[in-house]
Formats: structure tokens, sequence, C-alpha cells
């Protein structure tokens, strides 16, 4: 009995998680979402807060994000050079979080070992293939309408910068939102003395 116990919190998590990220959409009012389509590098990449994951895990809420490399490339990912940021309703920046087990290693190591690979960031995206990935926000930032999010690929050097869709809205922004130009200096690497 106490082994059943010990184990449920477990099992409800991933029932939980299953439920979350299930086909069903959530009709919560305060979800929002961006998708773009970028032809010319062959990288599809849509965002999604949910209200209904606030707080999932402790002190965070989440945006998910699907990103499909249709490119004639692997799209390599890396946790501690990539940067995603967003910019909230009240049109603030704010930076996020693309590993817990980076950012928060308490929080991460309290987790069930299925949620932790659930939320792990990938290293990768292979050529044909999805990956989907989280980005954690502290539970102040106000997500909900949120103007729009922008990912900087450490491997390419490269911005890419989505403008939000309204959730009615069907067609998906498409067309080349890169920016050509030099990397945002913030996010280049450091230079060893």
């Amino acid at each position: 009995m106490k082994k059943l116990a010990r184990q449920f919190p477990q099992a409800l998590c991933l029932i939980l998680l299953t439920a979350c990220f299930g086909a069903k959409e959530s009709k919560n009012p305060n979800n929002s979402g961006s998708r773009i389509e970028l032809h010319a590098q062959g990288i599809t990449i849509d965002a999604k807060y949910n209200a209904d994951l606030d707080n999932l895990i402790p002190g965070y809420k989440i945006v998910t994000v699907g990103l499909t490399n249709n490119g004639v490339d692997i799209l390599k990912l890396n946790p501690l050079r990539d940067r995603w940021e967003i910019v909230d309703a009240a049109g603030r920046k704010v930076k996020a979080y693309n590993s817990l087990r980076i950012k928060d290693p308490h929080t991460f190591s309290r987790l069930p070992s299925r949620m932790k690979e659930m939320i792990e960031y990938p290293v990768a995206v292979p050529l044909g293939y999805s990956e989907t990935l989280d980005l954690f926000f502290p539970t102040h930032v106000d997500l909900t309408g949120f103007r729009s999010i922008s990912f900087y690929s450490a491997e390419r050097k490269q911005d890419y910068d989505m403008l939000a869709i309204e959730p009615s809205r069907e067609t998906p922004i498409t067309g080349i939102a890169v920016q050509d130009t030099e990397p945002d200096p913030r996010w280049a690497p450091k230079k060893k003395k």
C-alpha cells in the first residue's frame, strides 16, 4: 500500500502532462500563440502559451514551442548559447529559460524522471522532423496575449523573430523574418582572454 501511495504523485503528474499535451486544445481565453514558416531556412516555429500549465512546475509558466526542420541540414540546439525571448502584452522583453536543469537544478531534481525527459531541451532537430520544447518563465510574467517571440540560434548565428497571431486566426505568418545582419552582441559567445 505504501509503495502505491509513493507512486501515485508520479502517475498523476504523467496523466496531467498527457492531458495537457493531448490533441484537444484548451478553450481558455488566456491562451495565446504564434506561428511562422521560414521557407528560405526550412524552419517552422509554433509557440503556444496555455494558462492551464501555469505552476505545473512550481514557480514557472510554460510556453510550448514546436520546431520543425524542413531544411537541408540538421538544426543543432544548445541550451547554454541559444536564446529565447518574448515580448509580453505590455511590450516588455522577457528572457525565457530553455533548460530548468541549468537554470534551476534544485526544482529540476525534484521532478519525476519522466517529466525531466519531457521538458529537457533537445540537442538537435533532424531533417524532416519536429521537436517540442518548453520555455520557462517566472510566474509574475504575463504571457497572455504575448506580442512576439524571438529565437537566436547559436549554431547558425541567426535571429528568428515572430509576431504573435490571434488565436482565432488560422493562417500562419509566412515569409522571411530573419535578420541577416550581425548577431545580437548580448548573445554572442564571450571571447577568452
